[in-house]
């Protein structure tokens, strides 16, 4: 139960940088989103387009360092 804790919290924290991180890019430059990414949902709202890309981008990165931790921790 504490390595399933420790991939769920890795997921969350790298969702939370991933989403945080978009949040300031997406004011800087909001073309980069979309321009430059395929559409993932018809918007152009900059907290939308952050939230989505920024879930999509790191859900792997926490997944794969979580189970890293979870093994090395157990």
């Amino acid at each position: 139960m504490h390595s399933l804790l420790i991939v769920v919290l890795g997921i969350a924290a790298a969702v939370a940088y991933g989403v945080a991180h978009d949040q300031v890019t997406a004011r800087l430059c909001l073309e980069y989103f979309t321009v430059f990414h395929p559409p993932l949902f018809a918007t152009t709202s900059p907290t939308l387009l952050a939230l989505g890309w920024g879930v999509l981008a790191t859900w792997w990165l926490g997944l794969t360092l979580g189970v890293v931790l979870a093994v090395a921790a157990r």
